[in-house]
């Protein structure tokens, strides 16, 4: 029985789901960032360096609804509505570690850039923070008064922001002090992202506005209206220069990051909705799951499909890019 706080090793590799991706002819020559991808089905699968399945396996108990990569990309991170969070070996989709981790649904993850430290948000308002190599409880924080919904490190690691359902920001160092609390926006917050210098913090939400913070004092630098309904989802490239955000209107667009200001470069209409998205290493893909249970990876110049795989029985609700 899995006790509170605590992280328990089991031993052997997950049977594998009997449906195997498709790859769709929109698939171009050369190689693809590897992926992993959740559903509602509750399997996550990881696909190769060519777009290939390597390993499906039955993750959680209800809803994938998050997914990260440590640092060297040999273990994939995910939480689900069971309130677990589990670590996974990428080489042979074995569980390694599984944290019992909150009182409801965990929705969120966001893991330090040294892999040092992992942030769980749950439906509960509560952030915990772990060691992700022991499974040891570091702290809780009590957040939100409502879900969170997303959270994010600073590029430096030394504080974490996050939103929820209650329309707030926050912001805290990683002893569980507050730095900021700024009511961001009229609807629930759905993405967060850093500038690459820190400097800046970048906010979503359902009131389809994205908008932009000077972290000196957390005053309002710039705003941009990006959907003509709820924002979905909002994700920053790993170098920080772009973002994506997807609407529940079916428009995605990718955004320059500047400073305080961010510029759209491309957009496209698409006849989806994207729930989740997540950018290769060097920021020339993106890749997006949603409602219609495939991946698809985006080149951004034009955001033309390079490949399209069917991946899942159910919604693609997370996806993660292997940074190795």
């Amino acid at each position: 029985m899995m006790m509170h706080g605590t992280l328990m090793l089991r031993i052997g590799v997950m049977a594998a789901c009997a449906l195997a991706a498709v790859m769709s002819p929109a698939r171009s020559s050369g190689q693809v960032p590897p992926v992993a991808s959740g559903s509602s089905d509750k399997t996550v699968k990881l696909f190769g360096a060519t777009g290939a399945e390597t390993h499906s396996f039955l993750a959680h108990e209800g809803a994938v609804t998050a997914l990260i990569f440590t640092p060297d990309g040999r273990r994939i991170i995910s939480a689900g509505e069971d309130q677990t969070v589990k670590v996974w070996n990428v080489d042979d989709g074995s569980l390694e570690n599984s944290i019992d981790a909150h009182e409801k649904p965990v929705t969120c993850l966001s893991l330090t850039a040294d892999g040092a430290t992992l942030a769980s948000g749950a439906a509960d308002g509560k952030i915990k923070l772990w060691n992700p190599t022991t499974g040891k409880l570091i702290r809780t924080i009590a957040a939100h008064a409502r879900a969170v919904r997303t959270l994010a490190w600073s590029p430096d690691g030394a504080t974490l922001a996050s939103g929820g359902d209650d329309r707030v920001i926050q912001v805290w160092r990683p002893d569980g002090s507050q730095v900021a609390s700024v009511v961001g926006h009229d609807e629930p917050v759905t993405g967060l992202a850093w500038s690459a210098d820190g400097k800046s913090l970048i906010s979503g939400a359902a009131d389809g506005y994205v908008k932009v913070w000077n972290v000196g004092d957390f005053g309002l630098a710039a705003r941009y209206r990006t959907a003509d309904r709820s924002l979905s989802a909002l994700v920053s490239s790993v170098d920080g220069q772009l973002i994506a955000t997807a609407g529940t209107d079916g428009r995605i667009r990718i955004w320059t990051v500047s400073g305080t200001s961010i510029t759209e470069l491309v957009s496209k209409m698409l006849d989806r909705r994207i729930q989740c998205m997540a950018w290769s290493r060097d920021g020339k893909v993106l890749v997006t799951g949603g409602s219609d249970r495939s991946l698809r990876y985006w080149n951004i110049q034009d955001l033309s499909v390079v490949l399209k795989i069917n991946a899942h029985e159910g919604a693609v609700t997370a996806v993660a890019v292997n940074p190795g």
